[in-house]
């Protein structure tokens, strides 16, 4: 005896129906990630890169790719920032708590498995910007952090793309 769905059976309205294979390919969350991500833009200021190359760190970053880090990795990146004052702790809170995922006891469930940051990050937003359409307040200081989070991760991933030296023009003045 079997308890539960056996085969390519799915529930439609209430009845089982026999999935036959030709049902319509669900929508990526990709595309909504994408969407999301295009909203938010980039901030090529969100991180120093004129001081990570006078501190060397282009060694420590090179490869970087925030669509495929574990949370183990990107917490000791996130300390690692924190530590040479590239980054605010409350950045650095939001970073080193993406992707865990807890199990009833609150021990971290594989925290080196990859996960993609990026999206983490797109969905969470999504979720606070919808929750702030709702009444809650504390979405709108939540939505500011985690941009810039995606801001730090879209820079990391540039700059660990890069050889190691930032262009600079000493006509224009690095502040904003």
């Amino acid at each position: 005896m079997t308890i539960g769905y056996t085969g390519a059976w799915t529930s439609k309205a209430g009845l089982l129906v026999q999935d036959t294979g030709t049902s319509t390919k669900p929508v990526a969350q990709s595309v909504k990630v994408k969407q999301m991500l295009a909203l938010v833009g980039n901030n090529p200021n969100a991180l120093d890169t004129a001081k990570m190359d006078k501190m060397q760190l282009h060694k420590n970053i090179k490869g970087f790719n925030p669509e495929s880090v574990t949370a183990t990795s990107l917490g000791n990146l996130t300390a690692f920032l924190k530590e040479r004052g590239l980054i605010t702790d409350v950045t650095a809170v939001t970073l080193s708590n993406a992707g865990d995922k807890f199990d009833r006891f609150g021990i971290p469930k594989d925290p080196d498995a990859p996960f993609n940051a990026l999206e983490y990050f797109a969905t969470q937003l999504d979720t606070i910007q919808n929750n702030n359409l709702k009444g809650n307040k504390y979405a709108n200081y939540l939505i500011p952090e985690y941009k810039k989070a995606i801001y730090v991760l879209q820079n990391l991933a540039t700059y660990g793309k890069g050889n190691g030296t930032t262009p600079s023009d000493k006509n224009l003045s690095a502040k904003a």
